[in-house]
């Protein structure tokens, strides 16, 4: 089973996270296996296997990503000649979410949330402008983490700043800056000082990460300093509810379904209309 597992992932045109994620999952399969060939299952075989999975009480994107690495493991297989059909393909994927596992925060939240950084400090202008692109662009934590100096352009006379978000390999979207984020990142870029394209945007602090690039858990660890110092921490608000919020602000404001899924770089009219009824939701608790 390891030489099948090393055999598939090497024939992965992937990002080394992906292939990661992929050879995770088909250990825990394989350990579910316990030594049966794998091409001996059948369909049921698998159900049962997405029931394991199941009662382990994953996050429905966690059960869907080992359901996935079976299925495309047994694709390789086929492909192989080590398996004559796919038994993953009749077994459903794991059951979407209904809404999203973070709560947003309300405008009023918001001003608060901004009002409990000192951007008199070189370390809180540097946090203003993070949280000002979460919370009024929609940026999310890796995109944040990913942002180089040189992402920063003019685009139809416009500045833009060019994003790469989860399972991207380049940075082929932008969103474009407000008046208040250009003002938000000009302070903080002015404290920092210039330095080359490549740099990263966003430094971490401490002395083993002066001008590295600020880390994901970093990043975490200042929103949620300032989620507690604010007064507004409660149980679902975490860092990924300020993207969230970004989408009910706009809804708020009376943004249309296109525009909720250009904001937030969605792929799918799907995941926009879920904003949209976490919005109704939101009003009839008022």
């Amino acid at each position: 089973m390891d030489e099948l597992i090393k055999g598939f992932i090497d024939s992965l045109n992937r990002r080394e996270t992906t292939k990661e994620t992929y050879r995770k999952a088909l250990r825990e399969y394989s350990k579910w296996l316990g030594g049966t060939a794998p091409e001996t299952l059948t369909s049921n075989d698998i159900q049962r296997y997405k029931d394991y999975i199941l009662s382990k009480h994953l996050t429905s994107a966690s059960m869907s990503s080992y359901l996935t690495a079976v299925r495309r493991f047994y694709d390789y297989l086929v492909s192989i000649g080590r398996a004559g059909e796919n038994p993953a393909r009749k077994v459903k994927g794991a059951p979407r979410p209904r809404r999203h596992l973070t709560d947003p925060i309300s405008r009023r939240d918001v001003g608060r949330l901004l009002d409990a950084i000192d951007s008199t400090t070189p370390l809180g202008r540097r946090d203003e402008a993070i949280l000002s692109l979460m919370v009024r662009a929609g940026l999310s934590e890796i995109e944040i983490v990913r942002l180089n100096l040189g992402d920063l352009k003019s685009r139809g006379g416009s500045k833009v700043i060019y994003v790469q978000g989860k399972s991207k390999d380049r940075k082929d979207e932008y969103v474009t800056l407000t008046p208040s984020l250009e003002e938000s990142l000009g302070r903080y870029i002015e404290e920092r000082g210039a330095s080359g394209p490549e740099e990263p945007l966003f430094w971490g602090v401490g002395n083993r990460a002066v001008k590295d690039r600020i880390s994901t858990r970093g990043l975490r660890a200042r929103i949620n300093h300032y989620f507690e110092t604010s007064g507004i921490k409660k149980k679902g608000v975490k860092p990924a509810s300020l993207r969230h919020t970004a989408a009910m602000l706009a809804i708020e404001e009376g943004a249309t379904v296109s525009e909720i899924q250009r904001l937030l770089r969605l792929r799918t009219t799907e995941s926009a209309l879920q904003y949209f009824e976490e919005a109704r939701e939101l009003i009839r608790k008022l």
